[in-house]
């Protein structure tokens, strides 16, 4: 097996990347599955949506690999350590999930990163990613929107989305408790054939809280699959004390039970101080009921404050969390807030709004 050419940095203290600010240059790279081929026209609506929040946009030499991945571990990993290594560049987003992000994790250049924090943001399999890095570092990344999915959106993204993401990488985050966005959707409208519309929105059903308690520490996780992937590895962070938030691509509650039951024996559950659940992708409301049912089986009696159906990973709209940033619920009030921003510096900023983009149908 080839080595690592940058040694593991080992955990640090808490450090946080500067915001973003109006005329930073952000880089856009492809660490897991590919996208050429996918949708020419919606990859372009992405860069300009995100030249139209003010930031130049680099595109990295990924987008143009084909194949179950976005070439070799260590070319997805050099684009990001070009990333890392230019003193230009204030925010690295990627383009989209997939299956191979954990292989570009042995070759990334965290000394790199940890002399000049800056901004990593993506969800799903970039998962891995987000966690590696807080564990080698102790930089702060950003479990929030990727290029094709959410930033590409038409005719642009859903304003909760919005507002979430840039009351956290351009400020200290939202003051008051975050809250359910009004609307969400689940139609998905095959790009560029038919996304040349806005997608159907229906009222949002709010967040189901469970237990009488409340804890406070670091939001740690990601997407489950991905997460599950990073046990017994260098780069899964410590979750004692930790707020851990959760969401799933499975439909089939025996697959959900089994990473489950990986995250229990693996002690990361052990000692919580909370866990915040993400709605189920597509999984239609029988499963999403099962789901809730499910966890609350679980996890109800391990004296931690339990709050699910919430917007994030593979939700539209969605929330974006720092991660490593501290976080608190409270189920007897059902308040779930930020109470430490995930950048150092800029404007303060506003609570994620209900969208505006249409009635519920």
């Amino acid at each position: 097996m080839e080595t690592c050419e940058t040694a593991l940095a080992g955990p640090r203290v808490l450090s946080l990347p500067p915001a973003l600010r109006p005329g930073d240059l952000v880089g856009v790279c492809t660490p897991s599955g590919p996208v050429v081929g996918l949708a020419a026209e919606r990859f372009e609506r992405g860069v300009r949506a995100l030249e139209g929040f003010g930031w130049r946009v680099v595109v990295g030499p990924q987008a143009q690999v084909s194949g179950y991945s976005a070439g070799s571990a260590r070319a997805r990993a050099e684009e990001i350590n070009v990333y890392l290594r230019d003193e230009r560049v204030r925010a690295i987003f990627t383009t989209i999930g997939g299956y191979n992000a954990n292989g570009v994790l042995p070759y990334l250049d965290y000394n790199a990163l940890h002399s000049d924090p800056k901004i990593i943001i993506g969800y799903s399999d970039i998962t891995a990613i987000l966690l590696s890095v807080h564990a080698q570092t102790g930089i702060t990344t950003f479990h929030g929107p990727t290029l094709m999915p959410e930033i590409a959106e038409y005719p642009q993204m859903l304003s909760y989305s919005t507002e979430s993401l840039l009351s956290v990488v351009t400020g200290p985050g939202p003051r008051d408790p975050l809250r359910p966005p009004a609307i969400w959707t689940e139609e998905f409208l095959p790009w560029d054939e038919e996304d040349n519309r806005p997608r159907r929105l229906e009222a949002h059903s709010g967040w189901r809280w469970v237990g009488s308690t409340s804890g406070s520490g670091p939001l740690l996780g990601g997407n489950l699959e991905t997460l599950c992937c990073l046990i017994g590895t260098p780069y899964l962070p410590s979750f004692e004390g930790a707020v851990l938030f959760w969401e799933t691509c499975e439909t089939s509650m025996a697959k959900l039970d089994r990473s489950l039951c990986q995250l229990d024996a693996a002690q990361v559950t052990s000692r919580l101080a909370g866990m915040v659940v993400g709605r189920s992708f597509r999984g239609g409301e029988a499963f999403e009921n099962e789901l809730r049912g499910h966890v609350t089986q679980r996890y109800a009696d391990r004296g931690f404050p339990l709050v699910m159906n919430v917007d994030i990973g593979h939700a539209d709209p969605m929330l974006t969390l720092p991660v490593g940033a501290t976080a608190a619920l409270d189920a007897p009030s059902r308040t779930f807030r930020l109470t430490t921003p995930g950048v150092r510096g800029g404007n303060s900023s506003r609570l994620p709004q209900a969208a505006t983009e249409g009635r519920a149908e």
